[in-house]
């Protein structure tokens, strides 16, 4: 035999090498393959016993003349069939690497599809929250503290709602809880993260505020009760 170029060995590798999928064990396979070969064949044995049960040893020749018309050659074909074996989970090593190709391009498309969902929504919600002034700056401020601490209620009000607000502080809540998809929407645009973390910045200011006039109204609170513990006990 002539030498075989790299080119044609790998070739004849793709053509001729074959390849078991994980759900198929590559060591039970050739022990599956032989139980089925056997089942195969008892079943065939069975079924050929089924129909030469009338022929019996020990019959008399009359006894043959009426049955020789029904054992016929071309009745026990058709009366016997073999059953033909199919493998499963068994593909040539060129069909297996066409499978992880396809496989492989699909995964990126997913990913790209996914990320530029994330990005646009990390665009939605930070050029929103941007946009908010006065009472509604406030108002938003305290509704993604209550959002991002966990409260339940404010979080399935938030989930149900298709508003461009509560979609912009699900998206502060996927950050909060470490969302990897909203993070890395944020790297891919740095001047998103950006934005976001000035607004952050102010959002917490307004939430110290909102803790020092609570501090503050709590301290007038307690001096009015010690005042009329005080007149009580008098």
């Amino acid at each position: 035999m002539r030498p075989k170029s790299p080119q044609e060995k790998k070739k004849l590798e793709y053509e001729r090498d074959h390849f078991t999928f994980g759900w198929h064990s590559s060591r039970m396979f050739p022990k599956t393959w032989k139980r089925k070969k056997t089942y195969a064949n008892r079943e065939y044995r069975r079924k050929s016993a089924e129909v030469l049960t009338p022929a019996k040893p020990g019959m008399t020749s009359d006894e043959m003349e009426l049955i020789i018309d029904d054992l016929t050659a071309g009745r026990f074909q058709k009366s016997v069939s073999r059953k033909r074996l199919h493998k499963t989970g068994t593909v040539t090593l060129g069909e297996k690497i066409r499978r992880k190709i396809k496989r492989r391009q699909q995964s990126q498309n997913r990913r790209n599809k996914t990320n530029h969902l994330w990005d646009a929504r990390a665009a939605r919600a930070v050029e929103l929250l941007s946009s908010l002034t006065g009472s509604e700056f406030v108002g938003a401020v305290r509704r993604a503290s209550v959002v991002c601490n966990g409260n339940a209620d404010e979080l399935r009000r938030v989930l149900r709602s298709k508003a461009p607000l509560e979609n912009a502080l699900h998206f502060l809540y996927e950050l909060s809880i470490g969302s990897a998809f909203a993070i890395e929407a944020l790297k891919r645009n740095p001047e998103l993260g950006v934005t976001l973390g000035k607004w952050m910045a102010k959002a917490n200011r307004t939430l110290e505020r909102d803790r020092q006039t609570e501090a503050l109204k709590g301290k007038e609170r307690e001096a009015v009760r010690k005042k009329l513990r005080a007149q009580s006990r008098q």
